[in-house]
Formats: C-alpha cells, structure tokens, sequence
C-alpha cells in the first residue's frame, strides 16, 4: 500500500517554535525553522525537536494507552529545572524515585534536565540531522532503539554537578563521548512502545492510508514520520488520561506585535482528562515555575499567572484563556518565546510556549491571523502545545 506524497495539515492547529536542544548540538537561533507543517520539513532547517513537541505529546499520551502506569510524569520544581521547551518529563516509577532521592541528596544543587523522555518524533530529526552531518551530532540511534524513549535516559546540562550522586542513586554515566547523559538501566524497556504509539495515531488520522502496527521502525514508519504534521494529529490520543490533562484547541493572537503595545490573547484548551477542572484552574510561567513574567500586563491575575477559568470545567468540556499581553520594548525585530503551565493547586501539567514577534517600528500588528472559516492560521500562532500528563530503555548509543 502506497502512503500519499502528502499527510493533511491538522485541524487542531498551533504554530511551532524552536527554542532549546534535546541534546548533543549547539543551541539554535531562536525562531529557527519556523512556518514548517510536516516533521520533514525541520530535517533542514533547525536543530531542536521543541519543533516537534506537540506531536510527541500527543505519542506520549498513546504510549499511556497502550502501557499504562509503565512512565510517570515528574514535576518541575523542588530542585529539579526544565531547561528549554522541549523535555517531557516522564520516566518509570523507580527511576523518578531514584531522579528525586539523587536531587533530595544533592546538596541543594538544582539538576537542569535538557532532555528526558523522547518519542520517536524527536529521535527521528535527531537521526536525520546525524546523518545530514548537521547540528553537531556525533552519534545518533536509530529511531526506536534510543533509552530516552523508555523513559530511562536524561541529558544534564550541569552534569558536572552530578557525576557523584547520580550514580549513586542508579543512574549510570556510562556513555564515553556523551558527557551530559546519565541511564537508569534498572527501569523497564520500552523501546518500540512509542513507534508503535506512532503508528497507530498515523492510521486513526489516515484510514486509507495504513501502515503496519508492528512497534518496528521501518522504511513505511520512516515515511509516514516525515509527512506527519509536526504539530500534531487532528484525532489524538484512544483513551482518557486518568489525571490532569489538557488539549489544545484553538488560539488567537496577533502575528506581530509593536514594540511596549499590548496585545491580545485567547487560547482555548479542552480538559482532556477524567476529572473535573475547579474554579481558579490557572495558567502560570514554567521553567522555572512561577517566574514573572516578561508579558505581563494589565489584568493579569500575578505577574507569573495571566488567567484563570472562573467555572468548573467538566471531563470534556472547554475553556478559554482571555488576557493582554505587552511586548517588551525593544531597538530591533526580536522573537521571544514565554512558557506557561496549567496549573490547579499544587499540580500542574502541559507546556504552552507563547511565540511572539516583536516589530520595531513596524510589521503586520492588525490582525489575529484566522482564516475565513474562523479557524486560526497555523503560520500567525504563537502557541507550541498545551498538552496533558499521565504516563509510567534506551542502549547505550543516543
């Protein structure tokens, strides 16, 4: 069976941003690659999966359906710092314990993770730019064979720190040439699970264009990858999340804004999970958490929080976020990338990172960029991903 030249652009839209490394390259200029639809479409044109992080989210809740409790998310916070927009941060259940033991015995220290979980998505652009010879990747492992995606890999940006106490909390640094690598070899391989989480979202999104559901990655895999919108899927995840999750469904915001004006936002999210969202459900900057923010503006609810919902919001059902922005005063075209979280007392979950171009003197600033139809134009948005937690081997090789 032949699979089309071209996959269809998604209905759930939200526009990628490149902003931080995985691993092994330098980091890239911000706003890298942008106005891309299909995971191919960055194998040439930046050095960061972030550009992927919406669909290997939407993976990552599959490999929930399919092996349940077998990952489980960690939290940001407590000693332990998300280092640009691209980690997801799940692991098996003893690896977190033991993450969290060697951060408790860390002397205070803050462990800066780059890298934690990696789906497919992301070891695929990884792969390519390894045998592209671009972003500065020595080795790369095929897609499907990496630690990172069973959950039992991390990347360190001050693995210097830890060299001692990972290890002695079973985290091996066991990768000659990979210094800011560390794998807990104790924690269950899964390897395959998110190629096969892959293949089944790529057959719910393309019934007539069927690949197999083997868990292999194969020349078919390969191909649906590259044409696979990097956004992701119109259909997501087969099941409910059993704790807070959230889903993205639609944002407006201008595609430039003045530099020191305010601007307007609206994104709306459905509560993808099993239980009820209560009043004052907020979003809140992450990385790090509760931060202020470098958009506050005027009715923000704090400078680290710009909104919350004022009703309950059933399994199902929908919210909307309304707040102003102001874009910081610059001398020259700037894009900034703000990051929040959904966030519900104690728990937060997803990552929404705000793209935002900042004109100087200039620059389209009248509209939201939606199209005719009231849908938004997935080139004039500034959302990465809002998306929901609830989850639980790599080799040696990246």
């Amino acid at each position: 069976m032949r699979i089309p030249r071209r996959s269809l652009l998604p209905q759930r839209v939200g526009a990628v941003a490149a902003i931080a490394l995985a691993a092994c390259a330098e980091p890239p200029t911000l706003g890298s690659g942008i106005g891309a639809a299909t995971v191919g479409d960055y194998e040439t044109s930046t050095c960061t999966t972030a550009v992927v992080l919406e669909l290997s989210r939407q993976i990552a809740a599959e490999v929930g359906c399919l092996v349940p409790g077998e990952l489980v998310p960690f939290a940001e916070g407590n000693g332990v710092r998300f280092v640009g927009a691209a980690v997801l941060p799940y692991a098996s259940e003893d690896g977190r314990a033991d993450l969290l033991a060697a951060v408790a015995a860390g002397g205070g220290t803050t462990l800066d993770l780059t890298s934690a979980y990696r789906t497919v998505a992301q070891q695929y652009l990884l792969y390519r730019w390894y045998q592209l010879g671009r972003c500065g990747i020595p080795v790369a492992a095929t897609p499907g064979t990496s630690n990172h995606e069973s959950g039992r890999a991390i990347d360190v940006d001050n693995w210097e720190d830890w060299l001692t106490v990972l290890p002695a909390h079973g985290w091996a640094h066991d990768v000659p040439g990979d210094d800011v690598h560390f794998d807990h070899l104790a924690s269950p391989d899964l390897r395959g699970t998110d190629v096969l989480a892959f293949q089944r979202l790529w057959n719910r999104n393309h019934p007539a264009a069927t690949i197999d559901e083997d868990g292999a990655y194969g020349p078919m895999t390969a191909m649906a990858l590259a044409m696979a919108p990097a956004e992701g899927f119109a259909i997501g995840a087969s099941c409910v999340a059993a704790g807070l999750a959230v889903e993205l469904v639609a944002i407006e915001m201008p595609e430039y804004v003045p530099s020191g004006e305010a601007f307007d936002v609206t994104i709306t999210v459905r509560n993808a999970g099993a239980e009820a969202w209560p009043t004052g459900a907020a979003l809140v900057t992450a990385e790090p958490l509760g931060r202020a923010s470098v958009l506050a503006g005027p009715g923000w609810i704090a400078a680290d929080r710009p909104a919350a919902v004022t009703d309950a919001i059933a399994a199902g059902g929908y919210a909307t976020f309304r707040f102003a922005a102001v874009a910081p005063v610059v001398e020259d075209p700037t894009e900034l990338l703000e990051t929040f979280t959904l966030a519900i007392g104690d728990e937060h979950a997803g990552a929404v990172a705000l793209r935002v171009r900042v004109e100087f003197g200039g620059g389209d600033v009248g509209g939201c960029g939606c199209a005719s139809g009231g849908a938004a134009d997935p080139r004039s948005l500034g959302l990465v991903a809002l998306v929901g937690v609830g989850l639980g081997r790599r080799r040696r090789r990246r």
